[in-house]
């Protein structure tokens, strides 16, 4: 079979759009960044920060797409996701690492890692991480809670968000979550009706925050981040920081499910979520590696 790789030229949007709604759901494709439903996977496709034709390749069999790879960044830390590969035909390591190697030199010369967010079944992507000398960050559970599930929790109180915790908050995120996607610019710079920041305060000291969002268009919510200063752990302020961050997302219109994501391990996190009514999705394993410069599927234009 012969495959060409191509750039994703916008009026392929909607034929890459079909082909992730179709594969990404099975265990042996998934994404993490992507998608589940074709709502979720064409909003995921409209907020990358690359133009469509330089931020995905695609590999094609005459006209027939039968792989796709491509990438999200953030300049400043220095990050790419990678969505995919996803191959569906064909050799598979092949068709990947040819996909790869037409993607990266696209990517601007700011970022310097590359990670990778796929299922725990996903077998093929797990071989092309350790080909390209992808490190193993962790392992992640998926959960989500559908509207009928959370209209019975009980409401919370929490504080609305100001400006004066900025120092606190960057140095409790930034301890507690190091290795965090979510910049101090986006958890605090983008507040509008579909993003809730909200915190726990005695006077001036900041003693934990809750971070998630809610997108429209694919009727999805997502819990980012809720953390706890140390000494407040065990004394029920995750969990009345979380009701309240849930009561707030249950509002959106047309709400079908909320999302969240934990360390595998993390026994008092997933606790709570059982508790809550969360259902287990999947679990899903993060990959990351450093940009090598002088290796040519690494090196950066």
């Amino acid at each position: 079979m012969s495959i060409k790789i191509v750039r994703c030229a916008p009026a392929r949007f909607d034929q890459l759009a079909a082909f992730a709604a179709e594969h990404n759901p099975s265990p042996e494709h998934h994404i993490g960044y992507l998608g589940l439903t074709p709502e979720d996977v064409r909003a995921t496709l409209r907020m990358i920060h690359l133009r469509l034709d330089r931020g995905f390749r695609l590999a094609l069999a005459g006209n027939r797409l039968i792989g796709a790879l491509g990438a999200d960044i953030d300049k400043e830390l220095g990050r790419a996701w990678l969505y995919g590969p996803i191959v569906v035909e064909g050799e598979w390591a092949t068709t990947a690492d040819a996909l790869y190697a037409a993607l990266s030199p696209s990517l601007p010369a700011a970022i310097v890692e590359h990670e990778m967010f796929v299922d725990a079944r996903n077998t093929h992507a797990r071989d092309f991480a350790a080909r390209h000398g992808f490190e193993q960050l962790g392992e992640w559970a998926i959960y989500f809670i559908t509207p009928d599930r959370l209209a019975p929790l009980p409401a919370a109180e929490a504080g609305e968000w100001d400006d004066r915790y900025h120092g606190q908050l960057e140095a409790l995120h930034n301890r507690l979550f190091p290795s965090s996607n979510y910049t101090m610019s986006y958890i605090t710079g983008g507040q509008d009706e579909h993003t809730v920041l909200l915190i726990a305060a005695e006077g001036d000291a900041l003693l934990g925050y809750f971070f998630g969002r809610y997108e429209p268009e694919s009727g999805e919510g997502y819990v980012d981040l809720v953390g706890v200063d140390e000494s407040r752990r065990r004394t029920g302020l995750g969990r009345r920081l979380m009701l309240a961050g849930l009561d707030r997302l249950r509002r959106a219109p047309g709400l079908r499910q909320v999302n969240l994501s934990v360390a595998a391990g993390n026994d008092a996190a997933m606790a709570l979520y059982d508790a809550l009514g969360f259902a287990r999705e999947r679990d899903m394993v993060a990959f990351r590696k450093r940009v090598n410069r002088d290796d040519p599927v690494g090196r950066m234009s």
